[in-house]
């Protein structure tokens, strides 16, 4: 559990967000310190976390009052994260070059090659230089409020009392475990005629061939190397005609071939999980979980807001 990245918004901890080197003649959003944050800093997290949210950067306008808010809770976050760095970094942990080599290989071997990585550098208007400074900041970040983290204690009257005055928080909708074949069609299919195809392979699941044998040589999408298998699915989560033919098969059935605006499809129904009210002992683990995050950022909170009156803080915006 990462709660700092919770607390601060993940967008200001991407790693490889990218930041315009300031200038001297830049606006200066905010001061923390010595730190001067630039403007550039702030519209480039603003940037990012819009494209985190779907929205192309051609169609990101800075200057739209619309984001005035948006920028000044950017803004926030990372006046608070220098707060927060500016006290982390008294403790530095002695292995913290370690630390960072080791985030530095995890990283390299998501690419498959050298030049893939320097490339992704690039993109994101970094080098392996910033690249460093950027991991030993989060990697300070981190320790310190895991250590906050770790004073944290819930009571177990604290996480009933919870339960209780959350009980709607804890419901079991209804699901149905389901694998299916899917054939597409329109513009990603590959076959002239989908439905004859979904029809053929049909017959040989009545026939008594290996439903995940069938998915595995023939379904179209991600699910064919598992099986078919999509696991549990939540009634009012996936397209209405797919639920609609999952929800009212039998365990254990196959359903006879049905189109939805992706292809056509079969599927098997494996289990069934009805509507319920989930007991204390069956959530008990999450809402710790809940109250620890809860508490650390208060902690977080009270911690910040010392941290204001102990360094100078000149926001601009």
């Amino acid at each position: 559990m990462n709660v700092f990245r919770t607390f601060l918004a993940a967008a200001v901890c991407l790693l490889f967000a990218s930041v315009v080197t300031a200038q001297n003649n830049e606006d200066v959003a905010a001061v923390v310190g010595n730190k001067k944050i630039y403007m550039s800093e702030v519209n480039d997290v603003l940037v990012n976390v819009m494209r985190q949210n779907g929205i192309p950067e051609g169609q990101i306008d800075l200057n739209s009052p619309q984001l005035a808010e948006a920028r000044k809770s950017v803004l926030e976050n990372l006046v608070n994260r220098e707060l927060l760095l500016l006290e982390s970094s008294k403790n530095k942990p002695e292995n913290l070059d370690e630390l960072v080599d080791n985030e530095i290989s995890n990283i390299k071997s998501e690419f498959e090659t050298e030049e893939e990585y320097q490339q992704a550098l690039q993109q994101n208007r970094m080098d392996e230089e910033k690249l460093v400074s950027r991991l030993k900041k989060n990697i300070l970040l981190d320790q310190y409020v895991n250590n906050i983290q770790e004073e944290v204690t819930v009571s177990e009257s604290e996480m009933k009392t919870y339960y209780k005055n959350n009980k709607s928080d804890f419901q079991q909708k209804e699901q149905v475990k389901v694998s299916h074949i899917i054939i597409l069609s329109g513009k990603n299919g590959k076959y002239d005629k989908p439905e004859e195809k979904i029809n053929e392979i049909y017959k040989k699941v009545k026939n008594g061939e290996s439903f995940s044998t069938l998915a595995k040589e023939y379904s179209e999408d991600g699910s064919a190397q598992n099986g078919g298998s999509l696991g549990y699915i939540t009634r009012g989560t996936t397209v209405p005609s797919f639920e609609e033919k999952a929800f009212s098969t039998e365990i254990g059935e196959v359903s006879e071939p049905f189109k939805t605006k992706f292809g056509y499809h079969i599927l098997k129904v494996e289990d069934k999980k009805e509507e319920k009210q989930l007991s204390f002992n069956e959530v008990k683990d999450e809402v710790e979980q809940i109250l620890v995050e809860e508490k650390t950022k208060n902690k977080l909170d009270e911690k910040i807001n010392e941290l204001k009156q102990k360094y100078d803080v000149q926001i601009n915006i």
